[in-house]
């Protein structure tokens, strides 16, 4: 008897030792940032829940989680364990992020992009993380997410025919030293909001970046129609003035039509010398009128762009997309009138395309954009990445991808919530690794 009871607790004791410990890397991190989350401590194949929580810019809330089970070092690692249920299964370090789904309404872009006080800079935004053992919460962590995070300034860029910031990491303005610069740009939203978050998650790796606006802020176009690419080359020249900027590796990023305008400008200047186009056609679309319903935008049969006052071709609407058809001589002869002289780019290209773009056709666009280099034996490192199951709105931030598709029954994007997690999580580091490869980073 006494010899069972000492087995007892032996036993007992054993099971008692055990203590899971949530570890994380940083709980201040970049919002592309793996977050190195793990789980040590626990019992072998014992059961343990994640949860993760945020707040959208409207104040939804989202929340997602993840059972997994522990190895036999009693170890769980969401880069190398299988969740085997909750808002996602199976080996995803992204999954917490890109599966969160809202209590009420959902957006198509939930991160929370609050500006700082008085500030162009971008406040982090805020997660909650919880492990859950038997049920109970046993241990919770606050997170902070950054777009552009601490040490970046950034600054309105005073200038005739700019309406520009300019985000720099620290140091890059006063260390005596030439830097690459991107020039940024967003989409047909307009504004510079867009061209701004590419600045500051740019300025977060390290690269100087100038934000650039072209329509739809006060003193430039209300519509998309006949839209000058020329501050691209305005923003050159006063990058060219300014005695932080090695003037010799100017590199020009867009989103939607800023990676088209990003492509044209290019083709006409060649102080640009790296070029990324986030699902932007290497053919200008029809121009676009703004403020009409049901859905705000409308194709017209007029430029989109024009370069030194003149017309940039564009394609025409076609019921069917047959830009790829080489035996469609109707459609062949319009990509040939629209096409821009991509093969001009003063360095590499890289196009960021998706498969199930149903509003910007990107990857039928790249395959285009493929066919004509090639026919071009352009000597340049030119890469297309490309994303079968994504849509037209691919983000650099890991976040929410569930309602990615979701912008209303007017505009049709494509993509799956999973597609989008992996352009998501692949897309912003290979256009990283391209820049710095590009600019000399």
């Amino acid at each position: 008897m006494r010899r069972f009871a000492l087995l007892l607790l032996f036993f007992g004791v054993c099971a008692n030792s055990y203590a899971a410990t949530l570890n994380i890397i940083s709980v201040d991190s970049r919002a592309d940032a793996p977050l190195g989350v793990s789980i040590s401590g626990m019992r072998p194949t014992e059961v343990v829940e994640l949860r993760l929580a945020m707040q959208d810019s409207k104040g939804t809330s989202w929340r997602s989680n993840a059972v997994y089970r522990a190895d036999l070092e009693g170890r769980v690692d969401p880069s190398t364990t299988a969740a085997e249920a909750g808002s996602y299964t199976g080996i995803d370090q992204t999954g917490l992020f890109w599966s969160m789904k809202p209590d009420g309404p959902g957006r198509a872009s939930p991160f929370p992009t609050k500006r700082k006080d008085e500030d162009l800079r971008f406040a982090p935004a805020e997660f909650t993380l919880e492990m859950v053992i038997d049920g109970k919460v046993a241990k919770t962590t606050k997170l902070r997410r950054w777009i552009d995070g601490e040490g970046i300034s950034a600054f309105t860029v005073r200038a005739p025919g700019l309406v520009a910031n300019i985000y720099a990491p620290r140091g890059a303005l006063t260390d005596g030293r030439r830097h690459p610069v991107v020039i940024t740009l967003g989409g047909s939203e307009g504004g510079i909001e867009s061209a701004d978050m590419y600045a500051a998650w740019l300025a977060s790796h390290g690269f100087l970046a100038m934000s650039v606006a072209y329509y739809r802020m006060p003193g430039l176009p209300k519509d998309l129609v006949r839209v000058p690419i020329d501050p691209v080359s305005v923003a050159v020249d006063w990058l060219q003035e300014q005695s932080y900027v090695d003037a010799s590796e100017i590199g020009v990023l867009g989103g939607s039509w800023g990676g088209t305008i990003a492509m044209a400008a290019a083709s006409h200047d060649q102080r640009l010398h790296a070029v990324v186009s986030i699902v932007g056609s290497p053919a200008p679309f029809r121009g676009i009128r703004r403020d009409i319903a049901p859905a705000d935008f409308r194709a017209v049969d007029e430029p989109g762009l024009t370069w030194k006052g003149k017309d940039l071709p564009f394609l025409p609407y076609l019921e069917d997309s047959r830009w790829l058809d080489e035996a469609d001589a109707t459609a062949q002869s319009a990509l040939k009138a629209a096409m821009l002289p991509i093969e001009k780019i003063n360095g590499p290209l890289m196009l960021l395309a998706a498969g199930d773009d149903r509003l910007g056709l990107s990857g039928e666009m790249a395959a285009v954009a493929n066919r004509y280099l090639k026919k071009h034996h352009r000597d340049e490192p030119d890469e297309i990445v490309y994303f079968s199951d994504a849509g037209h709105l691919i983000s650099p931030f890991w976040q929410p991808t569930t309602y990615r598709h979701d912008l209303g029954p007017h505009l049709q994007v494509g993509g799956t919530p999973t597609g989008y997690a992996r352009a998501d999580r692949e897309g912003g580091a290979a256009v990283i690794r391209f820049l710095r490869s590009a600019l000399k980073k």
